[in-house]
């Protein structure tokens, strides 16, 4: 393999961040020039700051994006749509797919929102019974429909979300990471928990609500403006790092994610809704400071434009 890459001829090598030893050993076969490696408290950073001499350490509270903008040397404060390339190839090549798939459910022309009940990890999932009846008030109030994603390992729990919604929900059964995409691209919202299906949404600019528990919400919120986080401010959250997760030995058994309440969620996602449906835009923290609940402790945005809504632990 050394051989091989060596005889690529490198000038330079950037380890996207975070990076692990695997990449590192990788970066030095190459025997490039230049080789940038971008660090703090995540991934192998006590070898990578042994091997590599060209280091850039990151700002505290920055989201992994940004980070990795800056180890290229470009500006990392606020947004920067990094979804463009991606759009375009899933509706050129997946249009079609997803235009079927909701023709078929009946979806064209209503407000359809996106729902993934996994997570990697049970850590990171919200209740099912009380993301069921989050679908079910907001179809009351809205006449909204259901797309249920994830998975080919979470077929059972998309069924069973599926079935617990009732005929306003239709589970994506079989699909590939790309159709599973096109699907979410067409969707009004996406409501779900901190995982893959979340990324790829705000990644396609479809609006996020997602359901936090213990990672560090400043690394991995979803990127840009318009998207929400509702969490349980517990002192202990976020308690998650890339060296590795304290969530097997919960002394306090995950109450940051199963403390978190349907009456906490659903005034803060259904206004989300009646900004989108009345107002054809995406909320804001004014919109969420104004509906003055008794729970909330905070409500504040990041530097990319998420918003997160803390309620009192």
């Amino acid at each position: 393999l050394g051989r091989k890459l060596r005889h690529m001829c490198f000038d330079r090598v950037y380890l996207a961040y975070p990076s692990y030893k695997r990449e590192g050993v990788v970066g030095l076969l190459t025997k490039a020039r230049e080789k940038k490696v971008l660090l703090d408290g995540a991934g192998d950073w006590k070898f990578l700051r042994k091997i590599y001499k060209s280091k850039i350490w990151k700002p505290a509270n920055m989201h992994d994006i940004n980070a990795n903008y800056a180890l290229f040397g470009v500006e990392s404060q606020g947004y920067l749509n990094p979804g463009g390339m991606f759009r375009r190839k899933i509706e050129n090549e997946y249009g079609n797919y997803a235009d079927s798939f909701f023709s078929e459910g009946g979806l064209a022309d209503k407000f359809v929102i996106a729902v993934h009940p996994g997570a990697n990890g049970d850590g990171k999932r919200w209740g099912t019974d009380k993301l069921i009846k989050l679908c079910g008030e907001l179809h009351d109030r809205f006449a909204c429909r259901f797309v249920i994603v994830g998975g080919s390992d979470e077929l059972k729990l998309k069924q069973t979300v599926a079935k617990g919604i009732g005929e306003s929900a239709v589970p994506l059964d079989s699909a590939t990471l790309f159709q599973t995409a096109s699907i979410i691209q067409r969707c009004s919202l996406f409501i779900g928990n901190d995982s893959a299906p979340m990324h790829i949404s705000a990644v396609l600019g479809v609006p996020v609500v997602a359901l936090w528990s213990y990672t560090d919400f400043h690394r991995t919120s979803p990127y840009g403006p318009g998207n929400i986080i509702i969490r349980k401010a517990y002192p202990c959250s976020p308690c998650y790092s890339f060296n590795g997760s304290f969530t097997d030995n919960c002394k306090f058994g995950m109450k940051c994610i199963k403390n978190l309440e349907l009456d906490d969620v659903l005034p803060v996602v259904s206004h989300c809704v009646e900004v989108m449906l009345d107002k054809k835009r995406r909320i804001n923290a004014e919109d969420v400071n104004s509906l003055k609940l008794n729970g909330i402790e905070k409500v504040y945005g990041l530097e990319h434009g998420c918003v997160v809504v803390d309620f009192r632990g």
